[in-house]
């Protein structure tokens, strides 16, 4: 009797430990991607080094409105590039959807 409930306490931390692999791995998918657009679109790497180096105490106050202004850059960007670039829109999903299941297996 008390083996089967050792047993099943393994079994519900490989899950566990699993379920927390799955999570870090596709975090840290998202970080990559967050991490491409900081290195391929300048004016978005300008402000984030402009923000960093300048006055960092003084950001913190004012981090969820600049959070805020930086996600709507990046939506209308990926608006106005999703209308001009349709093909090339696809494929950078495709691409990164695969990656992260890539990374998942």
């Amino acid at each position: 009797m008390v083996w089967g409930g050792a047993e099943r306490e393994l079994r519900y931390i490989g899950v566990m430990r699993r379920s927390i692999g799955e999570w870090l791995l596709s975090a840290a998918t998202v970080a990559l991607l967050l991490l491409a657009l900081l290195f391929i679109y300048d004016p978005v790497r300008d402000d984030v080094a402009r923000r960093v180096i300048d006055k960092p105490s003084a950001e913190i106050s004012t981090v969820v409105s600049r959070v805020r202004h930086q996600t709507e850059m990046a939506a209308s960007l990926a608006r106005e590039t999703a209308r001009s670039h349709s093909e090339l829109t696809v494929f950078a999903i495709a691409a990164a959807v695969l990656l992260g299941f890539m990374l998942r297996s």
